[in-house]
């Protein structure tokens, strides 16, 4: 009886002077979360479009165009969670410049329920993926790579499962991109094609189609 009134004391005494330990956890947790200006900015560079066939869901694209706007929302929000001093902010800006300063790019997230079909980033693909240039030129793209659903990618992209893939596609840039890399001023395109079915999404202030 002894004992267990010791064990009750105990427990009594840890609730009261951890309840300050709880509220603190319970402020970093929800500083730690992603900002609806981030999603806002996200939401607005994202397309998405879903082909059925015979009301099963036969291929679903989400693309994000990573425009300038949406890259300094990425990079604001990064360094507000990684808590970045203004250093590793600009170091982290050049890289991001570096690696896109002569490319468009997209990230895509696919489903499709045949896994072996989703296969992008293959040379022998069965998907044939383009863009549009300047005056409805095709662009056949540069590089697709898969990328790995790791807790960050999930957190900055929520549209990204695990029973899908989530990839980067490359494109050339037309000479008039950096003056119009807008959703308003650009027509920017990005269309799966295959025998699976066929989409285009639209970054003109319009749906996808």
């Amino acid at each position: 009886m002894k004992t267990l009134r010791i064990v009750l004391i105990m427990f009594f005494l840890v609730g009261i002077f951890g309840c300050s330990h709880v509220k603190e956890y319970i402020e970093i947790a929800g500083d730690d979360t992603i900002s609806g200006e981030y999603f806002d900015t996200l939401n607005k560079y994202t397309r998405e479009k879903t082909v059925y066939c015979e009301f099963e869901t036969s291929i679903r694209i989400v693309a994000t165009w990573k425009s300038r706007e949406f890259m300094d929302a990425y990079l604001s929000e990064y360094s507000r969670l990684y808590l970045l001093t203004a250093a590793d902010k600009e170091q982290r800006r050049d890289i991001l410049s570096d690696t896109s300063s002569d490319l468009r790019e997209f990230l895509f997230y696919a489903y499709i329920p045949d896994r072996e079909s989703n296969d992008f980033s293959k040379p022998d693909s069965v998907w044939r993926v383009f863009s549009s240039g300047e005056g409805g030129k095709r662009l056949e793209p540069l590089d697709i790579r898969e990328i790995d659903s790791t807790p960050l990618v999930t957190k900055f992209f929520p549209y990204v499962k695990p029973y899908g893939k989530f990839y980067s596609v490359k494109f050339p840039k037309s000479p008039s991109s950096d003056k119009s890399d807008t959703v308003a001023e650009d027509g920017s395109e990005l269309v799966f094609t295959g025998v699976l079915g066929k989409m285009e999404l639209k970054w003109a202030g319009g749906k996808a189609r």
